[in-house]
């Protein structure tokens, strides 16, 4: 009996190690969650998706031919902000196809006129008065949208009645040029 009494004591310890080894597991892994897993949850982790939509009532390309004194282009569109929480940034651009001339002229210029839906401060319409119209492409404004709310804009290019037809470097006097609207991740 006395051989007995040591191999259930070593049996008896081997269990209580056992025990020990997977209680300390146990503890691990429960540490490892409160201050992993759970901190992670706890953060204010907000994601935010802008969902906007341009729609062109015309289309987004301008094209002039055979054009005189007189001309007036007119374009309209709106851009439409349909996220829950998110403000979107966004630019309006001119892609210049086929200048008019190869030099800034202020008797052909463009208006551009913004409105929003919402009195919110947080949207930024663009506005531009009488601007001449550019050579190369350029970037017009950067406007801001607030969720669940509509810009609306209405650009009209115009070769004033006074022009001087003779500074332009082409018998068919051709212009085109395309709005793009694009978003704006710097503002």
């Amino acid at each position: 009996m006395s051989k007995n009494k040591p191999k259930k004591f070593n049996i008896m310890l081997y269990l209580i190690v056992l025990l020990a080894v997977f209680s300390m597991f146990i503890a691990t892994s429960y540490a490892y969650y409160k201050k992993v897993i759970k901190d992670k949850d706890n953060s204010n982790v907000n994601v935010k998706y802008v969902n906007m939509l341009t729609t062109f009532y015309s289309p987004d390309q301008i094209n002039g031919y055979n054009i005189k004194p007189g001309f007036e282009k007119e374009v309209e569109f709106t851009i439409e902000n349909s996220s829950e929480d998110a403000i979107g940034k966004y630019k309006i651009s001119f892609e210049i196809i086929t200048p008019l001339s190869n030099m800034v002229d202020d008797d052909f210029a463009y208006t551009l006129e913004g409105t929003s839906d919402s009195k919110d401060n947080s949207n930024i319409v663009i506005n531009r008065n009488e601007t001449p119209i550019p050579v190369l492409n350029r970037d017009i404004g950067s406007g801001s949208i607030t969720p669940k709310n509509k810009h609306t804009y209405k650009m009209v290019l115009k070769l004033k009645d006074t022009a001087d037809m003779t500074k332009y470097s082409s018998k068919n006097y051709l212009f085109a040029a395309k709005i793009k609207i694009s978003n704006d991740v710097t503002g």
